[in-house]
């Protein structure tokens, strides 16, 4: 019996070294694996360039992050933007839940990029805000309409078509003068020469447009106010040219797709009525497998404010024969109470197909994405974001504009990446191979200025005084 006692008190003690011993070496144990660690998307930004932090931390529950300019973070793995060039030191405090602290830093180098962007001359006194962005297909120029207005002065509030050279230079060709409110534009160069602009022109319960058209060499020819329509845009189809918009021929404003000839004439106006919804009006169109499909809204139009409420988003499916056969209102959405006048309807719609089928809406700061029958897969509201915004179709993803803003995402509506890029008025676009090009406007005081920039595909700035 005492033999039998004498090995078990020796096993006890060898378990109870042997567990010391774990102990001293065991790298798991929770003081040992406390380790403050972070990555960094960039070892070199430029300002206003987002910058992506990530922790590879061990053992922390909680971080501080020190970014050197003042600005500090709590979030494990926060994003920081740089306004002012120059090295910064980031610094990572962790702990752990006995309070035990480590630390860890490393330096990011910030790059101006004022050499990036430039900025056209701009007359002292007057705001430029640009409304429209595209290629002249007879010049192959790049061009964009633009609203110059006299804030100081007599001068007015006036439209100009700007052509741009391959320096990047222009001259403005003066259009009209602005009659009422205006936040977008287009133009349709017709095959016959001619050159139709168009403006919306509302307000609070105004809902109208002006058009003013041109021959090639700037020669007026005639000019239209209509308080009966609203034309967002044009779609070439089959030799004709679709105006859609909204039409208003009694009480009620219909969903319309005007139908105009090669010269310009409009022969044809298909007016659409949308079950249990009043108004409705058509923003952008595009042509899909057997006929076309419409992004918009529905609303309701009172003669006391709120002169617009009850707005809805919709899709609207049409045969060939521009005849609605089905159609989806998102019931949904986050701006139903914040429209509340026409002018709240002036401006930017955008509607594009990808490449996997899916559809991406996008206008008056209201992001959605949907399947190709309509089926919401996502959707964001950008609250403060102005109606004058873009949204480029880059097959197997997309980019938008938002304020101060561009924004890549997935075919689902998952953020690839983001760049602030310092405007606030973006109407569209341009991609040209690998490369984007836009025109924005951003805030200068009580001023609204121009600046041209240019990206890759994945948001990285390229420059343009090269």
């Amino acid at each position: 019996m005492k033999k039998n006692y004498l090995l078990i008190l020796f096993a006890f003690f060898l378990v109870f070294c042997s567990k010391d011993s774990l102990d001293d070496d065991n790298p798991e144990s929770e003081e040992a694996v406390l380790e403050a660690c972070f990555e960094m998307s960039q070892e070199t930004i430029l300002t206003g360039e987002i910058l992506q932090i990530t922790s590879c931390s061990k053992g922390a529950t909680e971080f501080l992050y020190d970014f050197g300019n003042g600005d500090a973070s709590t979030k494990e793995n926060p994003v920081i933007t740089y306004s002012e060039e120059g090295t910064y030191a980031i610094s990572l405090t962790v702990s752990n839940e006995k309070g035990k602290t480590s630390s860890y830093d490393r330096d990011i180098t910030v790059v101006s990029n004022e050499g990036f962007y430039i900025y056209p001359d701009i007359d002292e006194g007057f705001s430029s805000l640009p409304l429209e962005l595209g290629v002249n297909p007879n010049t192959g120029n790049r061009y964009y309409i633009e609203l110059l207005e006299d804030e100081i002065g007599s001068g007015g509030s006036k439209f100009y078509y700007r052509e741009l050279a391959e320096d990047l230079s222009s001259e403005g060709q003066y259009l009209a003068d602005k009659p009422y409110n205006c936040n977008s534009a287009f133009v349709n160069f017709f095959p016959s020469g001619k050159q139709n602009f168009v403006f919306p022109r509302t307000l609070n319960s105004l809902y109208g447009t002006q058009e003013i058209t041109y021959d090639m060499a700037w020669a007026f020819l005639n000019g239209i106010q209509s308080a009966k329509k609203h034309s967002y845009g044009v779609l070439e189809a089959e030799g004709n040219f679709l105006y859609y918009g909204t039409e208003k021929p009694a009480d009620f404003h219909r969903a319309a797709i005007e139908i105009r000839n090669t010269n310009g004439d409009a022969f044809e106006v298909n007016a659409t009525d949308v079950p249990e919804h009043e108004n409705a009006t058509i923003g952008d169109m595009i042509a899909i497998a057997g006929g076309f499909v419409a992004f918009g809204g529905v609303f309701q139009a009172n003669t006391t404010p709120p002169y617009i409420s009850a707005y809805y988003p919709i899709l609207m499916y049409y045969d060939t024969s521009y005849t609605m056969t089905s159609y989806v209102v998102f019931e949904e959405s986050a701006i139903t109470g914040v429209i509340n006048s026409s002018d709240d309807l002036n401006g930017s719609f955008h509607l594009e197909k990808l490449s996997n089928g899916n559809l991406v809406m996008y206008a008056m700061g209201e992001l959605w994405v949907t399947d190709a029958t309509g089926n919401t897969l996502f959707t964001q509201y950008f609250e403060d974001t102005s109606n004058n915004q873009a949204l480029v179709n880059l097959g197997a993803n997309f980019i938008i504009s938002t304020k101060d803003y561009l924004k890549k995402y997935d075919s689902t509506g998952s953020l690839i990446k983001e760049l602030k890029y310092g405007g606030q008025y973006l109407p569209e676009i341009l991609q040209d191979g690998d490369s984007l090009f836009f025109v924005a406007g951003y805030e200068e005081g009580e001023y609204i200025k121009t600046f041209y920039g240019s990206t890759d595909l994945d948001l990285n700035l390229i420059s343009l005084e090269e």
